[in-house]
């Protein structure tokens, strides 16, 4: 694979092990001035994001990530050649975390809503949401069922760039 990706959120979790995956990947941090809560950051991803193929969209704050989603299709729709990546969830009932964060749910069902909204309208460029059911993290730690390791969700993103056609939306979930 030859694709230069592009990856928010890329110093822990998932984020982390996509970024280390992928050899020619561009991170795109906090740490770096890409915070996602901003225009300013938001303004300084989307030009590191420019000279890429594909920009996963992971880091999570707010509703930041719908917003950060918004910025890169504008700037690539007209664009054969690039692929969003949402990484979304899929993890209900949610777990003790997104309870106590009972906005999580929320932000990421807005993130879903937008990405479907954005691939109803003529494009070139390709969106792909990944709704990953519970992942190994410190955030499930108190859920007892099967759970996505990082190299699975890694994979999947691999198949999912590897695709001829578009992928709109892959639940993603452990056995």
């Amino acid at each position: 694979m030859s694709k230069r990706i592009a990856i928010t959120g890329n110093t822990k979790r998932i984020g982390k092990a996509i970024y280390e995956a992928f050899p020619n990947s561009v991170g795109c941090g906090r740490g770096d001035g890409g915070d996602i809560t901003t225009i300013e950051g938001r303004t300084m991803i989307l030009h590191q994001a420019m000279r890429c193929d594909v920009f996963i969209n992971n880091a999570h704050d707010g509703f930041s990530q719908v917003e950060m989603l918004n910025m890169m299709f504008t700037a690539w729709k007209d664009k054969e050649d690039k692929h969003i990546i949402n990484i979304g969830t899929d993890a209900v009932p949610y777990t003790d975390w997104q309870v106590v964060h009972r906005q999580y749910p929320i932000e990421k069902m807005a993130l879903h809503a937008q990405a479907e909204m954005l691939q109803s309208q003529e494009r070139k460029c390709k969106i792909t949401t990944l709704a990953l059911g519970h992942v190994d993290t410190e955030f499930n730690k108190e859920y007892n069922g099967p759970k996505l390791s990082y190299n699975s969700i890694v994979d999947t993103i691999k198949w999912v760039i590897d695709q001829p056609t578009e992928i709109k939306f892959i639940v993603v979930s452990a056995k």
